[in-house]
C-alpha cells in the first residue's frame, strides 16, 4: 500500500522536499527544491522520481529502479527535471541519502498530464537554384531567402518565388572567402553575417555581398552557427563548447555562455531575448536536447532530454527556430525531421518525416517567411523546403 511505503521511507529530522508546479504538461519543466542539515550533505544525495501509487523505497531499501534521477550535492538548492520522459500518470519524488534509499526528506506528489497535439505544416514547394547541401537559411526584411551554400563555398540570395538573385564567395581563406559555411543571419538593416566555419569566423557582409569586417579571428573555433539580438551577435563556437557574444557596433568579443553547455550546434533568440542553443550531448547527463539562456546567459529550460522519439526525443539536433507564435523548431539530422514544441517544453508535432516530396534528409537551419512559411535547408537533398502551417 502507499501509505504503508510512505510510513516506511521516515525522512530524516530537519530536511524538506516541496515541488513546483505540483502538475505540468508533459515535456514542461518541473522544479524541485530541497535542504538537509550540514551533516546530511554528500555528493551522492539525490531526488528521484517514481511512478505514483506502489513504488519507491521501502524501510530504507531498493525495491524498483527509479523513472528519472539526479544528483542533488548543496546543503539547500532546487534541481529541475523535464517531464517529458514521464508518461501521462502520477509520480512520487523521493530526497534520498548518499547513493542509498535513506529519504531526506517526506516525498511529494506531482502530476503529469498529456498535451494536446497540433496539426503539423504541410509541404508546399522547394529552392533548389544549384545548391550543394545547404546548412544555413535566413529571411531578410525584403522577403528575400539567404542561403549558407555550404557544399559550393558561398551564399546565395533568392527571391521566394525561387527566382536566383545573387552569389557571391568562393573557396579560400581570405577577404569574402569561405571554407564549408554553416550558417548565415541578416539584420534589420540588411547586415549579412556569414558563420564561415572552415575558417573559423565569422564574416560581415552588406546587403549586396560586400565584404566589410571579420569577427573572432583567433577566437573561435568551427562556429556553427549565429544569430542576432539587437546589437548582439551569438555565435556558436563549437568546438570550444561554448556560444560566443560580439557587439556588431564595434565588433569587440563581449563574453561567453557556457553553463549546462555541451556540443553547441544550431541557436536561435527568441523575440524576449531568450537564447536556445540544439546541443548533441549537453553538461552533466550527455543528453541531446535544446536548451534555453537568459540574456546574461543562466540556464532555464531543457527540451527533448531524455524523451522517446515518438514524443520529442532528439538525436543529433542541428537547427533550432522559433516561429511568430513563440514555439520552438528543431532540426533532427538523424531521425530526418524537424519538431515543434511549445517554449516550455511541451512537444506537439513534427514534420517532414513523409515519404512524398516533403520528405526531408539531413534537415539544418530553420528560417520563417513574413507570411508564415517555414523555410528548412534540406540539406541531404540540396534545396530549401518550404512547408506551410495549418490553421
Amino acid at each position: 500500500m502507499l501509505v504503508e511505503r510512505t510510513r516506511a521511507t521516515k525522512a530524516i529530522a530537519g530536511g524538506t522536499l516541496t515541488v513546483t508546479p505540483p502538475s505540468v504538461e508533459q515535456g514542461e519543466q518541473v522544479t524541485f527544491t530541497y535542504a538537509t542539515t550540514a551533516d546530511r550533505v554528500t555528493s551522492t544525495n539525490w531526488v528521484g522520481i517514481y511512478s505514483d501509487p506502489g513504488n519507491g523505497p521501502v524501510d530504507g531499501s531498493y525495491v524498483g529502479p527509479s523513472t528519472t534521477w539526479q544528483y542533488v550535492t548543496q546543503q539547500a538548492g532546487s534541481v529541475d527535471f523535464g517531464s517529458g520522459s514521464l508518461t501521462p500518470g502520477k509520480y512520487l519524488a523521493f530526497y534520498l541519502y548518499n547513493d542509498g534509499y535513506t529519504a531526506l526528506a517526506d516525498p511529494v506528489r506531482f502530476t503529469v498530464t498529456p498535451v494536446q497535439p497540433m496539426v503539423p505544416p504541410v509541404y508546399v514547394s522547394q529552392l533548389r537554384g544549384q545548391l550543394r547541401e545547404p546548412a544555413g537559411v535566413a529571411v531578410d526584411s525584403r522577403g528575400f531567402v539567404w542561403v549558407a551554400d555550404t557544399g559550393h563555398h558561398q551564399v546565395a540570395v533568392f527571391a521566394q518565388s525561387g527566382r536566383s538573385l545573387l552569389r557571391f564567395g568562393r573557396a579560400g581563406t581570405g577577404p569574402g572567402q569561405f571554407c564549408s559555411p554553416q550558417s548565415v543571419a541578416v539584420s534589420a538593416t540588411g547586415r549579412v553575417f556569414v558563420a564561415d566555419t572552415g575558417n573559423d569566423r565569422v564574416q560581415e557582409f552588406s546587403a549586396y555581398g560586400r565584404y566589410i569586417a571579420t569577427y573572432g579571428q583567433g577566437q573561435l573555433l568551427e562556429p556553427r552557427s549565429v544569430a542576432l539580438s539587437g546589437d548582439l551577435l551569438y555565435v556558436s563556437d563549437s568546438a570550444n563548447v561554448r556560444v560566443a557574444v560580439f557587439s556588431t557596433v564595434d565588433r569587440t568579443y563581449q563574453r561567453a555562455i557556457t553553463a549546462k553547455m555541451g556540443g553547441p550546434q544550431g541557436i536561435a533568440v527568441g523575440p524576449d531575448g531568450t537564447l536556445w542553443v540544439a546541443q548533441n550531448g549537453t553538461a552533466g547527463n550527455g543528453d541531446d536536447a535544446v536548451v534555453s539562456y537568459s540574456p546574461a546567459g543562466v540556464a532555464k529550460t531543457t527540451l527533448g532530454a531524455g524523451q522517446n522519439s515518438q514524443y520529442g526525443g532528439m538525436s543529433n539536433p542541428a537547427a533550432v527556430g522559433v516561429d511568430p507564435a513563440g514555439h520552438l523548431l528543431v532540426s533532427q539530422q538523424d531521425y530526418g525531421f524537424v519538431q515543434i514544441f511549445r517554449a516550455s517544453g511541451p512537444f506537439l508535432a513534427q514534420f517532414g518525416d513523409s515519404t512524398d516530396a516533403g520528405m526531408l534528409k539531413f534537415p539544418q537551419a530553420i528560417a520563417f517567411a513574413a507570411n508564415a512559411d517555414i523555410l528548412v535547408a534540406d540539406s541531404g537533398h540540396d534545396r530549401i523546403a518550404v512547408f506551410r502551417p495549418q490553421n
